[in-house]
């Protein structure tokens, strides 16, 4: 189920938080309540940008890495498309964030104490993880060919 209104509310808070425009905490008041998966999943891999121990802006000291800004660019990209979140619900408790030298994707993927080795190999095997948010590279790469946001107008 896609829920349009929740999707343009996490992506422009989203935008927000890796624009340094708005802090950790004020990111995670605005998460909309919904039955749209790809909200919770979005939010969970957000909280991987940012400590939650203090209020701040993902500026300066607290800045991300290019690698992770661009990961969040592609699941703003999700939530801007017309795609069904396709990836099992796994419950990840306690995320938090972990070294900054690996992908976004890859620390969350790496919390798999919470997940036995046959879950963690399911849900591998669900998609394309390269692509996360969207299922497979070939939704990405349509996506990119048909982007909602700086897409120019025609006349």
């Amino acid at each position: 189920m896609i829920d349009r209104s929740a999707r343009a509310q996490l992506s422009k808070n989203l935008r927000l938080l890796i624009s340094g425009k708005i802090s950790n905490d004020q990111f995670e008041d605005t998460v909309p309540t919904t039955e749209d998966a790809a909200i919770q999943a979005i939010t969970e891999m957000a909280g991987l940008l940012y400590g939650d121990m203090s209020e701040h802006r993902l500026v300066g000291l607290h800045s991300i890495e290019p690698s992770d800004r661009r990961e969040a660019l592609r699941w703003i990209l999700f939530l801007d498309s017309d795609f069904e979140y396709r990836w099992p619900q796994i419950p990840l408790p306690g995320l938090t964030p972990m070294r900054r030298t690996r992908s976004t994707f890859a620390r969350w993927l790496s919390k798999v104490g919470a997940l036995s080795p046959k879950q963690a190999g399911r849900f591998l095997a669900s998609g394309d993880h390269l692509a996360w948010p969207f299922i497979s590279r070939a939704e990405y790469k349509h996506a990119l060919r048909h982007p909602k946001r700086l897409a120019g107008l025609r006349s």
